[in-house]
């Protein structure tokens, strides 16, 4: 027998952008419209379903002999879903396309006494195999049987580790993806470089390179090819909260999965159940609690805000007992944190047109006629010289006194007489008006240089907050037509806005004058 899962799953993502997002109702009536017209051109069913298992098994009685036309129930514990099935002439039966959870079974024939395992724990893509030995007896009579955990599959030779609720819930998360909790599977590494976490797959699996890994939510992938690059970014990773389990297959996976680095990462979510539960939580972290930067101390500069709020809420239930189930989840994320950045910026002198500075800071100076002693810091007008074959570029040919721009006047080239390029004929006309403007906008430095180095890198510090927000929500609807026939529908959304300190404002107005 055939049970067929109809399952699609709607996901949306908007990256960085200023502005307000559409509001949640806005985003409901769009998900409604879009599963009213999916179901409408759903005419075929959907036979692989890429996070589905299977159970299938050998009844026998106390002889060993088989049991044919034994009736086959299994009944999903938290739903009432249940899936029939006939054992054949051979003894065995078979329940295709089961989805994730824990399920209750029951085995009865004629003369013999019927028998009921429960907790069978099915996890994502897994088929597991369920022998049942009855016992001659009344027909009426049912034995229970507590099913022990970890049943082997022995139905294929895929290879792969799952991490269930248990560990979601009970194991630290840092920065709380749930992703990284895929390092629990054996042959699973760090990648050695500076990006790793940069993206939620971003880790070495048997060797095989970073960020090659699929990952699949609900039977489909969220994972964006980069073209001629070989990488895999997953574009929405569910909040720890409503995922379910998820299973790192390495090797030895079937057909039906493509478009991987030779991992798979199979996560399924959450869906309610026949009572109501639903959660609510924040974690925090703020600056009060913490010491200030080290630079930031050496500067001077207080102790910055870094503040983060996590929060969030899940409610799950019944519809319809036994029949439809929606599962909601919504995840909040508020961060300050702290930054600081060092350049180098126009002195006072350099912003009036002076620049003797790039002489002086090299621990040269100026003879009398204003010529630097380190040619390597004197500036040359560049209207004189000619171009020289052997250099490879114009030979310099007439100095500027003391790098001075503000008193040099620059006799221009005679080539460019009668030209409205031939500069002015008074002092400081090669200062450019739009330049002069222009570097008025710079911040003044903070420090003073002591060196070249300090004048083009290092005589500015600056301090301020970077912030970002976050704001995630999914809802998966779970709706049984018939035994044949089951809809699975979730709609995800996540929504981003980061903004970087600025740090020529933050200074304006506060800066000290360093001449």
């Amino acid at each position: 027998m055939t049970n067929t899962t109809r399952t699609f799953c709607l996901t949306k993502r908007s990256g960085e952008r200023r502005g307000r997002t559409k509001t949640t109702i806005a985003a409901l009536i769009q998900l409604w419209a879009m599963l009213l017209v999916a179901v409408f051109l759903l005419s075929t069913d959907v036979k692989a379903q890429l996070y589905t298992g299977s159970v299938s098994g050998v009844v026998t009685d106390p002889s060993g002999a088989v049991i044919a036309s034994a009736l086959i129930s299994l009944e999903d514990e938290e739903k009432g879903f249940s899936f029939k099935s006939q054992t054949d002439s051979e003894g065995r039966y078979l329940l295709r396309q089961i989805p994730p959870g824990t399920y209750r079974i029951r085995v009865e024939a004629p003369g013999f006494t019927a028998e009921r395992r429960s907790g069978i724990k099915l996890n994502v893509n897994q088929n597991i195999s369920i022998d049942v030995s009855l016992t001659v007896g009344i027909t009426t009579t049912t034995v229970d049987v507590k099913a022990q955990e970890g049943l082997v599959a022995k139905e294929d030779a895929v290879v792969g580790q799952v991490v269930n609720r248990k560990f979601i819930n009970d194991l630290p998360l840092l920065d709380r993806s749930v992703l990284d909790l895929a390092y629990l599977a054996p042959g699973v590494t760090e990648v050695d470089a500076n990006c790793r976490g940069c993206t939620a797959n971003n880790f070495v699996s048997n060797g095989s390179r970073g960020s090659t890994a699929d990952v699949l939510l609900d039977g489909v992938s969220v994972t964006n090819f980069e073209q001629n690059s070989g990488v895999q970014v997953p574009v929405y990773v569910p909040s720890v909260d409503s995922v379910e389990e998820f299973k790192v297959t390495q090797s030895n996976f079937s057909a039906e999965f493509g478009f991987s680095g030779a991992t798979l990462v199979n996560a399924v979510t959450r869906s309610g159940g026949n009572d109501f539960h639903g959660s609510v939580y924040e974690y925090l972290r703020n600056d009060k609690l913490n010491a200030n930067n080290f630079f930031a101390n050496a500067n001077g500069e207080e102790r910055q805000p870094l503040r983060k709020n996590n929060f969030g809420f899940t409610l799950g239930g019944p519809v319809k007992k036994n029949k439809t189930f929606f599962f909601f989840d919504y995840q909040g994320l508020r961060e300050r944190t702290y930054a600081s950045a060092t350049a180098g910026v126009p002195t006072l002198r350099q912003r009036a047109g002076d620049f003797g500075e790039i002489c002086t800071l090299r621990g040269a100076s100026f003879d009398s006629a204003g010529l630097c002693t380190d040619p390597a810091g004197q500036l040359y007008d560049p209207y004189s010289g000619s171009f020289d074959p052997e250099l490879g570029g114009p030979e310099r040919s007439r100095f500027i006194p003391f790098n001075n721009l503000v008193t040099y006047q620059s006799p221009g080239s005679p080539k460019l007489a009668g030209t409205p390029y031939q500069p002015r004929a008074v002092p400081g006309n090669l200062i450019d008006p739009v330049a002069k403007k222009m570097i008025q906008l710079f911040p003044l430095p903070t420090r003073a240089a002591h060196s070249l180095d300090d004048l083009l890198a290092d005589n500015f510090f600056a301090a301020g907050t970077n912030t970002g927000s976050n704001n995630q929500f999914s809802i998966k609807i779970d709706h049984r037509f018939s035994e044949r026939n089951q809809l699975s529908a979730k709609f995800a959304r996540r929504s981003s806005v980061s903004h970087s300190f600025n740090c020529f404002d933050c200074c304006r107005g506060g800066a000290l004058s360093v001449p």
